[in-house]
């Protein structure tokens, strides 16, 4: 059975999973790893009865693959419901529009574009390359599943992705919060533009999801330092990056890279 910690006591080894909606007690006999129980770590769990007796981390590539794969499921049902909205008509005609006049249909075909307009799957991958989807699928988890900043207080260990990061510091106030958020929406929806404006310039928005995870880097940094100064001591050691803070920063220079790559070779 797959559960996460939620409470974990250092002092006496004790903490608490959940799993299936059910909070099951567990002590560090039962635990099968190479570093300590750590709060919101997802772990395998055995049963002897209905106690718990072995538990066993997840590892993050295991989780990358696991949430990739729904991912990839959701964003194919949701892909395959607006191409079934989409009439035939208006997919041709928004083909026509976004082809200059004058141009033959082996050009579009040589962009990425059928002939006869219609957004399909195959034509998606030859716009964009498998590459180029496969990066952005990774910054969108990295940026919603994986916890970017990390907080260790008391031998107890929390985190939240950059997304949450952003929500949290737009709820309570602090400056940055709101932009970050603003352009990590920017950056999931920069993937579409070169789709819809077929001109070289929307290659470079493929530069937003790095100028993202920038900001987010700036302001992180920027509150660290003002809550530091107003306790009058360093709190950069209870903050670490986590596994999704790297992940994005990855995946925002790739996506950066390959959308100016393309952004110059269409001049």
């Amino acid at each position: 059975m797959r559960g996460r910690i939620i409470q974990y006591n250092g002092a006496d080894g004790s903490g608490t999973i959940v799993a299936e909606g059910r909070q099951y007690p567990f002590v560090l006999t039962a635990w099968r790893g190479d570093s300590a129980p750590a709060v919101n770590k997802t772990v395998d769990i055995t049963f002897d009865g209905d106690a718990v007796s072995a538990i066993t981390t997840v590892g993050d590539d295991v989780l990358l693959k696991e949430r990739a794969a729904e991912f990839g499921g959701k964003l194919g049902a949701s892909w395959d419901k607006l191409r079934a909205s989409i009439p035939v008509s208006a997919g041709a005609a928004a083909g026509a529009a976004a082809t200059p006049l004058g141009s033959a249909s082996s050009g579009a075909a040589a962009h990425g574009a059928p002939a006869d307009g219609a957004i399909t799957a195959n034509a998606i991958i030859e716009r964009y390359g498998k590459l180029m989807l496969g990066t952005w699928v990774l910054f969108l988890i990295g940026t919603l599943a994986f916890n970017a900043i990390s907080m260790s207080m008391l031998g107890q260990s929390m985190g939240k992705s950059l997304f949450d990061i952003a929500s949290a510091m737009s709820r309570f106030g602090t400056s940055g919060g709101g932009m970050i958020k603003v352009l990590l929406l920017l950056g999931y929806a920069s993937i579409a533009l070169p789709l819809f404006w077929r001109d070289r310039r929307a290659w470079f928005a493929l530069l937003v999801p790095l100028i993202a995870v920038l900001w987010a880097i700036f302001s992180v940094l920027h509150t660290l330092h003002s809550i530091g100064s107003q306790f009058g001591q360093d709190v950069g050691d209870l903050f670490g990056f986590g596994f999704g803070f790297y992940l994005s920063l990855a995946t925002a220079i790739v996506l950066a890279v390959l959308g100016v790559k393309r952004g110059l070779r269409a001049a």
